[in-house]
């Protein structure tokens, strides 16, 4: 969006409904937004006055993403003047503090840093400073976060609209339904307030209402009604109400706090008019959600804390009634599947493994490692090989781990991609990358998602060592049947070329020969790896995982990458049986 428009020797200002026309140096009435000759500036870009880590409940937003934190942040200016405003002191505020700088990343990392789930711009009109909430809001959806508006409801249509997929909540200030106080006395004008109340709905974004009931000046049972009825006739019933209580403050001195009795009365309103959220706010008061159809008590509340949230996949627990809002979806996860057999279910058991694996090593040396071989058969056999290989890595701080293993339990034609929130291991859950994911999906033909493909031990047999030697990355599992080796290597192509993301191709090697006979067939792998030798891996090279190697040697080449060598051995080093052995490898692809 463009943010004003020429008119003449003037220039419009697109971000609230006023539509300031302004000349050459002059700035709207905002007090922020400013035509300097090409363009208007937003003054207070990456100018911030305040900001906190609040309780989304105290927005109010109550029927989105309940008992989170969200980041709170305004700057300076309004573009109206209320006089109760309890934010006048930067609202009304035209002198803006340059001293520090924050961009849109800055925001968005330290509301990462605080786990907030969302940022709320606040404190004062967000409208006027939209280009910079709009790039907070980008860069925050990319990870994960969602983004909220607590406005006096004078935006533009053109931001309004601007805001699909940007802006997930709004909580609109409906101060009145009086159109001469509006104009007096705190800006803007009702009409427009009550078009752009149509214009969220509409528009499907979350809409939450506030109204401060202020005494003498909205607090009459008419007047309170008639905002009740225009909720119920042109939004919904199911829109939320909020009713805040006054306290004199900035130009209101003299005007008494909002008595409990208005309150309910207003409450009674709203709920006599099929209104099913309202609620009271500002006093100690009961504050918790009913279910609308029995009554059940599904969102406990002490003011702005949560007690209680019995709220089960946006339904009441006990009729299954819907309960309007944005709730968090219930997390799918990659469930472990073979914790307790090939490697050991108890994360202090794995450490000791991990331990004893490191108090071996004697191999190290520098090497821009891109993508790893690492064997998948049970800790005690080749949990030492594949430790190496992450050990090397251990200073590497990859974004995303890719890790990709041959399918062992189904006949599959492409790959799969895992497609859930989370990955379970002993350690902790990790992260999907699902947005890379998705991504990846989208590209290449040959990738689907298939639950049942992904019980599959070639892959989650490397999650604990990513877990605990990459503790912050993100993961992304891809598990292959049948396929040309050249197609997963186009993949590779475009994984090898994010140097944020570090490769895992999972593979064990020959199978149940002869001690003997593994080491030659195995000898033709490692050189096949080790020399980048295409021809060997149809000579010879036996590993269940053959197609992963040999579609990343196929892209080492291409990429004029080296490969490496750590180790190799087989079963017989545990059982010491050399009639029937698995043979394991690790190495390293890079620069």
């Amino acid at each position: 969006m463009q943010y004003y428009k020429k008119d003449k020797d003037k220039l419009v200002c697109l971000l609230c409904s006023y539509y300031c026309k302004l000349k050459t140096n002059q700035t709207g009435i905002c007090g922020v937004n400013k035509n300097t000759d090409d363009k208007i500036e937003c003054l207070v870009y990456g100018h911030i006055s305040a900001l906190n880590n609040d309780p989304i409940e105290k927005k109010p937003l109550y029927h989105f993403l309940p008992k989170s934190k969200s980041l709170s942040l305004g700057t300076v200016g309004c573009n109206f003047k209320c006089p109760f405003c309890q934010n006048y002191g930067i609202s009304q505020e035209k002198n803006i503090d340059k001293s520090k700088y924050y961009s849109p990343k800055d925001i968005v990392n330290i509301a990462l840093q605080y786990n907030c789930e969302s940022i709320s711009y606040t404190y004062n009109e967000p409208t006027i400073f939209y280009p910079y909430a709009k790039d907070i809001a980008i860069e925050a959806k990319k990870h994960g976060i969602k983004n909220v508006y607590v406005s006096n409801g004078f935006e533009s249509k053109e931001v309004i609209d601007d805001m699909l997929g940007i802006i997930d909540a709004v909580n609109i200030d409906l101060k009145c339904f009086n159109d001469k106080y509006y104009k007096k006395e705190l800006g803007g004008n009702l009409n427009q307030v009550l078009e752009n109340l149509k214009h969220f709905k509409k528009n499907g974004i979350w809409l939450e209402i506030t109204t401060l009931i202020v005494p003498t000046k909205n607090d009459t049972y008419e007047e309170l009604e008639k905002i009740a009825k225009f909720i119920k006739d042109e939004l919904d019933i199911y829109t939320p109400w909020h009713l805040s209580s006054f306290h004199p403050d900035y130009k209101d001195l003299d005007l008494p706090r909002t008595s409990l009795e208005t309150l309910k009365m207003a409450k009674k309103i709203g709920e006599d008019n099929g209104l099913k959220y309202v609620y009271i706010g500002n006093v100690p008061y009961e504050n918790s959600t009913f279910c609308p159809n029995c009554n059940e008590v599904i969102i406990k509340r002490n003011r702005f804390e949560v007690l209680q949230n019995s709220i089960k996949n946006q339904h009441c627990p006990k009729c299954q009634y819907k309960i309007q809002g944005v709730y968090p979806k219930m997390k799918t996860i990659r469930k472990t599947g073979f914790a307790g057999s090939f490697y050991p279910q108890e994360k202090e058991e794995i450490l000791k493994y991990i331990d004893e694996f490191n108090k071996q090593i004697t191999i190290n040396g520098s090497f821009d490692t891109r993508a790893m071989i690492v064997p998948h058969a049970g800790y005690v056999y080749s949990g030492f090989t594949a430790n190496i290989a992450y050990n090397i890595c251990k200073d590497k701080k990859p974004k995303r781990v890719i890790v990709i293993g041959p399918s062992h339990s189904m006949y599959y034609e492409g790959a799969s991609i895992a497609l859930y929130d989370e990955y379970e291991t002993p350690f902790g859950n990790i992260n999907i990358d699902k947005e890379y994911s998705n991504n990846l999906k989208d590209k290449y033909d040959f990738l689907s998602f298939d639950d049942n493909m992904h019980l599959e031990h070639s892959t989650e047999t490397q999650a604990p060592f990513i877990k605990h030697y990459f503790a912050n990355t993100q993961i992304v599992e891809i598990v292959y049947g049948k396929m040309p080796f050249e197609d997963l290597s186009s993949l590779i192509d475009e994984v090898l070329e994010d140097k944020e993301n570090l490769l895992l191709i999972s593979t064990d090697l020959s199978h149940f020969y002869t001690q003997e006979e593994a080491n030659k067939l195995d000898n033709i792998c490692l050189n096949a790896i080790e020399k980048k030798d295409m021809s060997l891996f149809d000579n010879g090279c036996e590993a269940c995982g053959k197609l992963g190697v040999k579609a990343l040697i196929y892209s080492a080449i291409k990429k004029d990458m080296k490969s490496k060598v750590l180790h190799y051995c087989t079963s017989f080093d545990k059982t010491k049986d050399a009639s029937r052995v698995v043979g394991y490898t690790s190495a390293l692809v890079g620069y």
